[in-house]
């Protein structure tokens, strides 16, 4: 997909955002999160807290976060799975602190509060939330 094209849907406020992750031994986990922001096309960042997503972020460092923008019509619906490693998980300083600043602003002090990762992921791959198949063309591109 193109990057701006990926950029615009995760950075959409209307949008719903899932990450999924495992564990070392595999289990998975779903959960559904606002925070998660693209400041340039090549990085997602997010904000968590002490939750089963860090957890399984600091033992395995790979997720998908599905962006989704929801349409009457389901065959309409836009959005992007975008496959992420993670470059750096941070629990103190600046760019914390200005995760928690833009929850915040965004959710209210008690959203905020909860924040204890900065998390910064690499973006690996980037596919259509709805693909067609090989060859095929998504009809709404």
């Amino acid at each position: 997909m193109d990057a701006a094209k990926v950029r615009e849907l995760v950075n959409d406020p209307r949008r719903v955002g899932v990450m999924a992750t495992t564990n070392r031994a595999g289990e998975p986990n779903a959960a559904v999160f606002g925070s998660p922001y693209m400041p340039d096309d090549h990085t997602l960042v997010m904000g968590l807290g002490e939750t089963r997503t860090a957890q399984n972020l600091l033992e395995t460092s790979r997720a998908v976060f599905l962006s989704v923008l929801p349409a009457d019509n389901p065959v309409e619906t836009q959005g992007v799975r975008i496959y992420l490693k993670v470059r750096t998980l941070e629990k103190e300083g600046p760019n914390l602190e200005a995760v928690k600043d833009r929850i915040r602003k965004a959710a209210g002090d008690r959203a905020a509060a909860r924040v204890r990762y900065a998390v910064f992921f690499d973006i690996e791959s980037t596919r259509p939330l709805i693909d067609w198949g090989p060859g095929s063309k998504d009809p709404l591109t």
